[in-house]
C-alpha cells in the first residue's frame, strides 16, 4: 500500500483569475485563456492554441498569472465540477478563476498526477451536489498516494500506454462508422441531386404498418420482463442496450399494436433528437415502443438500406429536417413521414449494401468487445497502481 500524502506536499494550490470581460480583450496575439467549459474539448484533443487568446497588455490590465506547461487544472466551482475533468497544460495559459490550479514540485510526474486524479477524482471532495465548489484548503488536505518519481514514471507509462491501445480501438470503430457512410454515397445519392436517375417513390408506398408507441406504460414498468424502447434507446443505425427499460406487458391489443417485430424500422418522433433510426435485429427479442418512437413496416425495400437512407445526412436527415423546419414545438406525424422521398435502387444493390453493412457490423462488435476488454484492463490496472501493486 502507497503512503498517502496531502496534495500541498507535492504542488501549489491555487486558482485562475476573472475572465476579461469585453469581446475585444481576446485576439489572435498572446496566450490561450482556458474556461471550465473548455475542458471537454482540449481533453478530445483540441489544440490549445486554437482557443481565444489575451495578449500581454489585456493580461496586466485584469492582473491574470500566466501558468506553465504541465500545470494541473480541473474545474473547482459551478456544474463543471461535477464532471471530473482532469487537464495538463501543454503552454503557457492563462486560467479562469473558476478552475482550480496544481504547480507541481519537481519530484512529482504531470502525467501521473493525471491518472492519480481521474482515479481519486476531486470530484468525491463536494458536498453540496446542487451547488457544487471546492475549497482551496479542502484541495490542499486532499490525501494521495504518491511513490518515488520513478514509480510514477513507470506507473504512468503503464496506463498510457493502455490508454493509448483504448484510443485506437475507439479510432477503429469510428472508422467502421465513416466507411459505412462513404460506402452508402459510392453505392446511392441524395433526392436533392439524384445524379444518377435512380427512381423515387413516396414512403408510403413502401410501407405495410406505421404507427407509435402509446402512453400509460410506467404501471408495467419492471426489472426483467420484455424489452421498452424509448426515444434515449434509438441512436443512429443501432439500438442501444445501456440502461434499458422493462416491461411486464399488459394481454391486449394496444400491447399488440405496439409490439416490434424483426426489420422494422424504428424512428424518433419526438423530443430533443428526433429522427434517429435504427432497424429491429431479427435476434432483437420481444419489445414495445414508447409513444415518441415510431415503427415503421415496410414491403419491397431492404429494411437496412432504408435505416441506412433514413440516417444518412443528405438523405433522410436532410428530409426530417425539412419537414418540421418552423415548428415551435418540433415532431414527426404519420403524413410527414409517408410523404418522405425514397430514392428506391434496384434491390440487388440495396441487398449488396446490406451484406456489406452485416459484415462491418460483425467487426465493430468484436472491435466494442475488445474495446470493453481493454477498458476493464486499465481499470484494473489502475486499481493495482494505486494500490502499490505497480511499483518497481
Amino acid at each position: 500500500m502507497l503512503n498517502k500524502v496531502p496534495i500541498n506536499h507535492f504542488a501549489k494550490v491555487g486558482a485562475g483569475q476573472g475572465a476579461p470581460q469585453k469581446e475585444t480583450d481576446f485576439s489572435n496575439e498572446g496566450f490561450p485563456f482556458i474556461r471550465a467549459g473548455h475542458l471537454e474539448d482540449l481533453l478530445n484533443g483540441k489544440d490549445e492554441l486554437n482557443l481565444p487568446k489575451v495578449n500581454e497588455e489585456i493580461a496586466k490590465l485584469y492582473r491574470l498569472k500566466l501558468y506553465q506547461p504541465n500545470t494541473i487544472v480541473f474545474a473547482k466551482s459551478g456544474m463543471s465540477a461535477m464532471k471530473g475533468r482532469i487537464y495538463k497544460l501543454n503552454n503557457p495559459c492563462y486560467v479562469v478563476n473558476h478552475l482550480a490550479t496544481l504547480e507541481l514540485n519537481k519530484k512529482t510526474s504531470p502525467n501521473y498526477t493525471v491518472f492519480l486524479l481521474r482515479y481519486f477524482s476531486p470530484v468525491r471532495l463536494i458536498n453540496d451536489t446542487s451547488y457544487p465548489s471546492l475549497k482551496q484548503s479542502t484541495i490542499e488536505k486532499y490525501e494521495l498516494p504518491l511513490p518515488s518519481l520513478h514509480d510514477q514514471l513507470h506507473i504512468a507509462n503503464i496506463l498510457s500506454k493502455a490508454e493509448s491501445l483504448i484510443a485506437q480501438r475507439k479510432e477503429s470503430i469510428a472508422l467502421l462508422d465513416e466507411f459505412l457512410k462513404s460506402t452508402f454515397l459510392v453505392f446511392f445519392d441524395n433526392p436533392v441531386t439524384n445524379r444518377a436517375k435512380l427512381k423515387v417513390v413516396k414512403l408510403k408506398e413502401l410501407i405495410t404498418f406505421l404507427t407509435s408507441g402509446g402512453r400509460g406504460w410506467g404501471e408495467y414498468y419492471s426489472k426483467n420482463g420484455e424489452r421498452f424502447i424509448r426515444s434515449l434507446d434509438v441512436q443512429m443505425n443501432y439500438i442501444s442496450t445501456e440502461d434499458a427499460a422493462y416491461v411486464m406487458p399488459p394481454n391486449n391489443q394496444e400491447a399488440n399494436r405496439t409490439k416490434v417485430k424483426p426489420h422494422d424500422i424504428l424512428l424518433t418522433i419526438t423530443g430533443s433528437k428526433i429522427g434517429r433510426v435504427a432497424m429491429v435485429p431479427k435476434d432483437f427479442g420481444i419489445a414495445y415502443v414508447s409513444q415518441h418512437v415510431a415503427i415503421i413496416r415496410t414491403k419491397d425495400i431492404n429494411p437496412l438500406y432504408l435505416s441506412y437512407y433514413l440516417g444518412d445526412i443528405n438523405c433522410g436527415q436532410y428530409l426530417i429536417q425539412k419537414s418540421f423546419y418552423g415548428q415551435t414545438k418540433p415532431g414527426l406525424n404519420f403524413k410527414q413521414i409517408e410523404n418522405f422521398d425514397i430514392i428506391l435502387p434496384p434491390i440487388s444493390l440495396q441487398t449488396q449494401f446490406a451484406q456489406i453493412v452485416e459484415k462491418t457490423e460483425a467487426l465493430k462488435t468484436q472491435y466494442q468487445c475488445s474495446l470493453q476488454e481493454l477498458e476493464n484492463l486499465y481499470g484494473s490496472l489502475s486499481q493495482k497502481a494505486f494500490k502499490g501493486e505497480l511499483v518497481v
